[in-house]
């Protein structure tokens, strides 16, 4: 994707999501002296993410001057062949305009998105890979209370099994052996398969085996019921 970045209109909350920048996209922000600094971290977000990264600073102040230098940029670009989806980051509506002739007057047409974010801009330009689907994720909403629940119960788990294993070798690996108990779809026969491959036949048995007997474990009403088929 290519993000032109209106940066005196946004400024560092127009880079959330650079992060999720990529070798395949292409980067370029417009600034002024006016606004001239962005957070280190958003900088070094754009070289190490492998994307093409361009600054271009306004030689001389002016009404709309910014502007001007991104949609000239965007036809530049056009005409030398992109043919991807482009995003003007920039809460400047005037914009609009330069979407409408690209979309709708050009004989080329092209997709072109106004956005306040890259993070925005990835999310609307909708492809099917995997920054969207994970941004899409993060964006959902989620009940607070319901959420909450949730946590306070995977933090007794954790209380739980760190007491349980606290005198075994398994002490440090307390994490690994709550992810594999996690989950709606998790059956006892699912945990005894996933702690042998995980920790050897051995250890395996005998994480699956203390968790199994675990009274505490069992209260969460979780996939710990039941018997293996060994």
């Amino acid at each position: 994707m290519l993000f032109l970045v209106d940066y005196e209109n946004v400024g560092n909350e127009g880079m959330k999501g650079s992060v999720y920048l990529d070798a395949g996209d292409h980067v370029i922000v417009f600034y002024s002296e006016a606004k001239s600094n962005m957070e280190r971290r958003t900088l070094e977000h754009l070289s190490t993410s492998g994307c093409k990264f361009e600054a271009c600073k306004l030689c001389k102040s002016g009404k709309n001057a910014l502007d001007f230098y991104i949609t000239s940029r965007l036809g530049e670009l056009i005409g030398g062949g992109y043919d991807g989806i482009a995003v003007i980051v920039s809460r400047d509506g005037g914009f609009g305009a330069a979407r409408d002739y690209w979309e709708k007057r050009a004989v080329h047409k092209r997709r072109i998105l106004l956005s306040h974010s890259i993070e925005d801009g990835i999310v609307m330009g909708n492809e099917n890979n995997g920054r969207t689907k994970e941004l899409r994720r993060l964006r959902e909403k989620c009940a607070i209370g319901s959420y909450y629940c949730a946590y306070t119960e995977r933090m007794r788990i954790k209380a739980v099994l760190q007491n349980l294993f606290a005198d075994t070798e398994y002490a440090g690996r307390i994490g690994e052996i709550q992810g594999m108990l996690e989950g709606k779809e998790k059956s006892a026969k699912i945990i005894y398969l996933d702690s042998l491959r995980l920790f050897g036949r051995k250890g395996g048995l005998e994480i699956y085996n203390k968790v199994k007997a675990s009274g505490e474990l069992q209260r969460a009403g979780g996939a710990t019921h039941g018997s293996n088929s060994d």
